[in-house]
């Protein structure tokens, strides 16, 4: 094995990793957010915002893993693909690096505002609660428009990244067509307020990025050194 066929090795490995790490970002979000954390029955708003401050370093863990940390994976997975085996000459997989780098963005960006945005909540809520309420309803709403309300970027990644590879045969055709599923979910989330779509959009990505990650962990560039990836 040659440096670069080994240097292309190292990078699908990594790609691999980050995937494999993205969906476990994702259970450890859902774990935090849905198993550890449980506001009291009946809490009002201000109550919701004091049982939070008290539970400030598990809610702080479930931004940082789900937001930040994501953020950084699909950062490194859309850089070690893009290096590994570049696209140059599919347009719709060029399409997907750009929407996949925006997301990187709209990912930390969601984190980084929910984190200082509730630090800024617990000091004014003890001084001024009316103040911080609003500014707790406020950082949810940004946090929540940039960060996961409506999933259409990351659904356009996964959909247009899944064209190209049904296009130029880079991967399984089964992780592809899995991979139309997913992205159409996402998209279809602009439809914010019909049930289940963002629920199916996330487990099905799960199982999407567990399924790519055990693919390039297992790939051999050179079998496929022509094939591009965004």
């Amino acid at each position: 094995m040659d440096n670069s066929t080994a240097s292309g090795v190292a990078l699908l490995k990594a790609a691999g990793l980050a995937a494999i790490g993205m969906a476990f970002c994702y259970i450890s979000m859902a774990v935090i957010f849905f198993s550890l954390l449980s506001v009291p029955a009946g809490a009002d708003t201000l109550g919701r915002i004091q049982y939070l401050q008290q539970e400030y370093m598990l809610v702080a863990s479930g931004y940082g893993v789900g937001y930040l940390l994501f953020g950084v994976l699909l950062a490194i997975l859309l850089q070690t693909l893009q290096q590994a085996v570049p696209s140059t000459h599919s347009a719709t997989a060029a399409l997907a690096d750009r929407f996949g780098h925006i997301w990187v963005v709209l990912m930390m960006a969601s984190g980084m505002a929910a984190l200082i945005g509730l630090d800024k909540v617990f000091r004014l809520a003890g001084r001024d609660p009316v103040q911080a309420l609003a500014l707790y309803h406020s950082s949810s709403l940004l946090t929540d428009a940039l960060g996961g309300g409506i999933e259409l970027v990351g659904g356009l990644w996964v959909l247009l990244f899944s064209i190209a590879g049904l296009q130029q045969q880079r991967f399984a055709k089964a992780l592809h067509l899995l991979g139309l599923i997913v992205g159409s979910l996402g998209i279809f989330t602009v439809l914010h307020t019909v049930p289940y779509l963002k629920e199916a959009f996330g487990l099905s990505q799960l199982i999407w990025f567990v399924w790519l990650g055990v693919v390039l962990l297992s790939r051999d560039t050179g079998k496929h050194s022509s094939a591009g990836v965004s």
